[in-house]
């Protein structure tokens, strides 16, 4: 049976992660394997090739959210190719004027994201059609950080008028020994969790 476009896509854009990225042991705390991607970036033709994937998996996609800090890159990067806006979730204290805060906990400690109130304000809606978000971030661990998004992602919707939405999320890769995947299925029933690799 021939291979499908989407599964090629994939394929690739998961051969491309792969020889991207390294490993590095008790960073940034001991006991803790950090998977490094810096490597993704830095290759043109690898990077495109992730692109490439997300670009046919989310072709329907309205907003873009990264997190900080990879999943600004991963963000911007996708919605320049597909002429769509993006909404920045930052760490605390990184935003001016009034923000939505959660805090969640991480595989080696807690912190607390933010995002700006109003930062949906200047962009233009379609009210025919439910209005799809796509959360972008390197890696998913616990799934603390991914949970927190989406609390806020929700928050900034309605308070920006957007009533009626569906939100996915994507990802280099996950630990998937933290089960942070079943762990953001079974808290949201109704967001997809798209992993290109799992370790």
């Amino acid at each position: 049976m021939q291979e499908s476009k989407y599964q090629e896509l994939q394929k690739q854009a998961e051969k491309s992660v792969k020889e991207s990225m390294t490993l590095f042991q008790d960073w940034p705390n001991k006991g803790v394997g950090f998977q490094d991607i810096s490597n993704l970036f830095l290759c043109y033709d690898k990077f495109s090739d992730v692109l490439d994937y997300y670009e046919h998996r989310f072709s329907d996609v309205d907003l873009v959210v990264g997190l900080e800090a990879r999943g600004f890159i991963l963000g911007t990067a996708f919605a320049q190719r597909m002429k769509l806006p993006m909404m920045m979730i930052r760490k605390k204290g990184k935003l001016p004027g009034p923000c939505f805060r959660e805090s969640y906990k991480k595989e080696y400690g807690t912190d607390e994201f933010e995002v700006q109130e109003k930062a949906l304000s200047k962009v233009v809606v379609k009210p025919s059609k439910k209005y799809h978000v796509l959360i972008m971030d390197d890696i998913l661990a616990p799934g603390g950080t991914m949970a927190a998004s989406i609390e806020l992602t929700k928050k900034v919707l309605i308070n920006n008028g957007i009533k009626d939405f569906k939100i996915s999320t994507s990802l280099i890769s996950s630990i998937k020994v933290l089960n942070g995947k079943e762990k953001i299925y079974e808290k949201y029933n109704d967001v997809s969790v798209d992993i290109i690799i799992e370790m």
